[in-house]
């Protein structure tokens, strides 16, 4: 959770500080209940340049129960423990798991003839946990998630946040969140996170500048600590991303665009990919940070508001998955049968609004999406949905499979249309949005009386407005 007050030396071993700081007195290096004995002659742990923890290769790592090496040749650090190979090249941002490459915001050294690594990502590349304990200024290692490194639950939320998307990736104590949804669902993301997040969020992506993938993001950096942020890099003129932007700017944590793609490890073994997309031209949809989940033989893909055209421009880069988190709320522009032929999703989700006004999910897509598995989903009938996998199998809990019926997430019940309402109606405060600017509006506001008919959708309360993806006024400020 966020600090009320900041903690300098919690920022020495996760912030990202431009300078070489000092810390108040030594730093220790605790591995489960052994306090590793640093020697004068093994060196000690400092901070370097990146505000990052190093420590002596050697004695910290078969304290750690590793059997390690030097290859000469390539100047790198090999550590060995049940199984799992780290390769740590001197000089270098990233190191490698069992040749999978990930990135890192440091780089091992050598300090007076010492080998020294950043013990983060090292230890966390073996399943470690790692935090810091402010009062003894201590490294604490806990290898309680060792024995699920390679046989571990991964849980994948895809929570219900009406017409918007907010996917948490949870793996014990590590936790990815993927967009927050609209400004209106901030606090029930944040709700929902309390029950899985411990501590801080590891990662949060936002996929692009849309207003129903970032708004609720802020309200999530307002209560937690996190440690990377990573977004398509494009800046939007709207009041919803200058706002997350800020947020961002404020959090200080390490920041990565899309275009620089991701391999994170994480404690259970699986391994969570950024894909970057070609071609994408100016549209903000088709600049959607793309991810993989990839455990053993389970793959979940989530692609954001990405187009199908886009999408097979960059075929190459997709592969077999598991389960598709559905491409822009199931619109027919995401998806058609060539994309389901190479991806051979076997379980499909939408995350959607009931009733949106924007059709979601397509006819055209859910023929598709039907065509290729019965296994498809919607938050708008499920609500939030919850998938578990070993990396063998998935399972999910409590869905409704969909039909053609639920074209549009209409509700069991027969709709009728908007009614425009009465000029009495009005004084009593309804609310009109401008299907075009996408601008929310008091009923009474002189800029309804210049919007043309076709383009006006009518809402009973502000919020209705809001959940819709509408931005309020700034002239009548409904």
């Amino acid at each position: 959770m966020k600090k009320k007050c900041c903690m300098l030396l919690f920022v020495f071993l996760f912030g990202v500080v431009p300078m070489v700081l000092q810390a108040a007195g030594p730093i220790g290096v605790q591995i489960d209940d052994i306090q590793v004995a640093y020697t004068k002659f093994a060196g000690q742990p400092f901070i370097d340049a990146a505000g990052r923890t190093q420590v002596p290769f050697r004695q910290t790592m078969e304290t750690f129960g590793c059997a390690v090496s030097w290859e000469e040749k390539s100047n790198t650090a090999i550590a060995t423990k049940d199984g799992v190979t780290v390769k740590v090249p001197i000089g270098q941002s990233y190191v490698y798991r069992n040749q999978e490459k990930v990135q890192n915001d440091t780089k091992a050294m050598i300090v007076d003839g010492r080998t020294y690594l950043p013990i983060r990502v090292v230890l966390e590349s073996f399943g470690a946990s790692v935090s810091w304990n402010a009062q003894t200024s201590t490294v604490m290692v806990s290898t309680k998630n060792q024995s699920a490194a390679n046989h571990g639950i991964v849980t994948v939320h895809f929570i219900d946040v009406g017409q918007g998307d907010a996917t948490l990736i949870d793996d014990g104590t590590f936790e990815i969140l993927i967009d927050g949804g609209l400004q209106s669902a901030g606090s029930h993301v944040v709700e929902y996170l309390k029950k899985y997040v411990d501590n801080d969020l590891d990662i949060v992506v936002a996929t692009h500048e849309d207003a129903d993938h970032i708004g609720g993001l802020p309200a999530v950096f307002d209560t937690y600590d996190v440690a990377k942020v990573i977004d398509n890099g494009r800046k939007g003129a709207a009041k919803t991303y200058q706002t997350y932007a800020d947020k961002v700017t404020k959090e200080k944590a390490t920041y990565y665009t899309n275009d620089m793609e991701q391999s994170i490890s994480m404690p259970s073994g699986a391994v969570f990919k950024t894909i970057s997309m070609k071609n994408a031209g100016s549209n903000s949809n088709d600049n959607s940070v793309v991810s993989l989940l990839d455990y053993q033989d389970v793959e979940v893909l989530l692609t954001g508001d990405l187009s199908v055209d886009v999408a097979m421009k960059n075929k190459m880069k997709f592969q077999d998955i598991d389960v598709w988190k559905a491409g822009h709320h199931g619109s027919r522009t995401s998806v058609n049968d060539d994309f389901l032929t190479l991806t051979s999703p076997e379980n499909i989700v939408i995350s959607a609004g009931k009733n949106n006004t924007y059709g979601h999910p397509h006819k055209e897509a859910m023929e598709s999406y039907l065509k290729k598995t019965n296994h498809v989903y919607g938050t708008f009938r499920s609500n939030d949905i919850v998938m578990t996998t070993n990396g063998k199998t998935v399972q999910f809990q409590g869905v409704t499979p969909l039909t053609m019926a639920d074209i549009g997430a209409k509700t069991q019940q027969k709709q009728t249309k908007p009614i425009t309402p009465s000029q009495s109606e009005q004084k009593q405060g309804s609310y009109i949005g401008n299907r075009h600017s996408k601008i929310l509006h008091d009923a009474n506001c002189t800029s309804v009386q210049k919007t043309k008919e076709n383009n006006r959708v009518y809402f009973k309360t502000k919020e209705e407005g809001l959940q819709q993806g509408y931005e309020p006024c700034k002239i009548c400020k409904p």
